[in-house]
């Protein structure tokens, strides 16, 4: 069995001072178990500095005694097998821009990679298909700060009807863009099927709302999610 030096120093120097596991663990302001599980189970891996520190005083040794150079490995798992949880597989792909409105062809779209996302999360909280997702990167600066150039829209193209202010990504006519999308109303406040005209929302305040007809606009779909970076 491998020897652990900063383990063994705890342990005789608390036996050298006549201190209990527990009392010492409420010393240094832990719980009663915490160093009991510290030199039993191996939790925490290693003491921070703080604890050592505090060890150190209340053991009067040097704290550096306490320290492990190196972090030891983790115990191997001795417990049930773990099941992990079913993830399924989803597109990243890249639409060409000069693609048009059938811009969801596949004959146009590039596929860059896959996820795999939790497939319990997809179906059971957005009621989504994992099949039916893909993943689209942003371009430009309409959407900041809400969406900045590089994030990842999760995309669901199953849902092409678009809501009151829910974030599509959709062909206005002239390139495939990200907006919020409200119904024009008109006549009285009602919409006319007829002349149905849509505002396409950027978050951007540089980038003012404009208005397209419905039957020019070709919906990708709604956007789930997005992944940004910290």
């Amino acid at each position: 069995m491998t020897r652990d030096p900063a383990r063994d120093a705890l342990r005789e120097r608390l036996w050298q001072a006549g201190t209990s596991l527990a009392e010492a663990s409420l010393a240094i302001g832990r719980n009663k178990a915490y160093l009991h599980q510290y030199l039993t189970r191996g939790m925490p891996r290693v003491l921070s500095w703080q604890d050592s520190e505090s060890l150190g005083q209340l053991l009067a040794c040097d704290p550096a005694e306490l320290r492990h150079a190196e972090i030891p490995a983790p115990k191997p798992w001795t417990g049930p097998k773990r099941r992990h949880p079913r993830s399924a597989p989803v597109r990243e792909v890249e639409i060409e821009a000069a693609a048009g409105p059938g811009a969801w062809n596949e004959d146009f779209v590039l596929e860059r990679g896959r996820w795999r996302l939790p497939e319990a999360m997809v179906r059971h909280e957005c009621g989504a298909s994992p099949e039916s997702l893909r993943i689209l990167k942003v371009r430009g600066r309409s959407m900041e700060p809400e969406l900045c150039e590089g994030d990842r829209l999760v995309v669901d193209t199953e849902r092409r009807m678009p809501a009151l202010g829910e974030l599509f990504v959709l062909w206005d006519g002239d390139g495939l863009v990200v907006k919020r999308v409200e119904p024009v109303r008109i006549d009285g406040g009602r919409a006319d099927p007829a002349r149905a005209r849509l505002r396409l929302i950027s978050a951007n305040a540089d980038y003012p709302p404009y208005e397209r007809a419905a039957e020019e606009v070709h919906v990708v779909g709604r956007v789930l999610w997005k992944v940004t970076r910290a």
